[in-house]
């Protein structure tokens, strides 16, 4: 996630959004998802003339808020406490701005069309919709996706990039759906529709030729000839798991297989089945396979 910054104008100047923590740059080389951030809010702050170029989905990690927001001639005033989820249009002026919290920490992603279409390019339910903005609303689904893209990124995307483009995407998708004005029936075609044999067979052979490797969601859908968006659509309702979590198996098999086949060590046979470290690869054994490597291979 490269320039990882949420810039705002407020009165005469530009502001950042948020403190922003320190990321190795070759941790987040291969992210193209959204920009997010986790801050904390002062205890009570005015701004003047505050607006944003593009939309922005926050939502309250913890504490509590009470805001008065001046548009033109309509106030607004909003009590939040935490789970709550506040959606700025984008390049809407906010004439004044009063906020007192207690204890509050916000997670923020700002949805920029240049962004979203490294997700998704020329897909137009990114680019030619305004979102409308709510002060406040709940949305479990979307508070859950929020906090795991910013764990997936404060970790260093440890889980690689197809688990971030599909993060970023299906967070894109849900919050268009919602505040875009993106009707059901759309996507209707795709909620049956099902990559062929063929395609099937292709995909895995990919997969397994480059399991070694990062794999990306475009690297996939450009094997199959789809937008990654409906790629993913297919794709699951053919083999009924994501991407992710399919070239997720196919690495713990190959994982699997060179610990009882061989005596590499296991740092090594992380690497060989494409998981970002040892680490990792010991992590996603214990909750995929309920023990470590060394015990898998104890074990055979």
């Amino acid at each position: 996630m490269e320039h990882n910054e949420i810039w705002i104008k407020k009165g005469d100047g530009d502001a950042r959004l948020g403190r922003l923590a320190t990321y190795r740059p070759q941790d987040l080389a291969h992210w193209t998802g959204l920009k997010i951030i986790r801050f904390k809010v002062p205890e009570e702050f005015t701004d003047r003339q505050v607006v944003a170029p593009h939309p922005i989905v926050t939502l309250l990690d913890a504490g509590q808020t009470s805001s008065r927001l001046r548009y033109g001639l309509r106030d607004v005033t909003t009590q939040c406490r935490a789970d709550d989820l506040m959606c700025y249009s984008g390049g809407c002026e906010i004439d004044h701005a009063h906020w007192r919290t207690r204890d509050a920490a916000m997670i923020s992603v700002e949805l920029d069309p240049s962004r979203l279409s490294l997700i998704e390019a020329g897909d137009t339910r990114f680019t030619q919709r305004t979102l409308q903005g709510e002060p406040r609303f709940n949305d479990p689904e979307l508070a859950v996706m929020l906090r795991t893209l910013w764990r997936e990124v404060r970790g260093g995307c440890a889980k690689g990039r197809l688990y971030a483009d599909s993060l970023s995407l299906g967070l894109a998708v849900h919050v268009h759906r919602r505040f875009g004005r993106m009707a059901a029936g759309e996507d209707r075609r795709e909620a049956r529709s099902r990559l062929t044999a063929a395609q099937l067979r292709h995909l895995d052979d990919y997969i397994r030729t480059h399991l070694d490797e990062s794999i990306g969601l475009a690297d996939l859908a450009r094997e199959a000839g789809l937008s990654r968006y409906h790629f993913t659509r297919l794709f699951t309702n053919t083999v009924g798991r994501s991407p992710y979590q399919h070239v997720l198996h196919k690495r713990l098999e190959r994982a699997y297989h060179l610990l009882t086949s061989t005596q590499a060590p296991v740092a090594d046979v992380a690497l060989a089945a494409g998981f970002s470290s040892q680490s990792h690869f010991a992590e996603v054994c214990r909750r995929v396979m309920g023990a470590t490597p060394k015990e898998l291979r104890d074990r055979h």
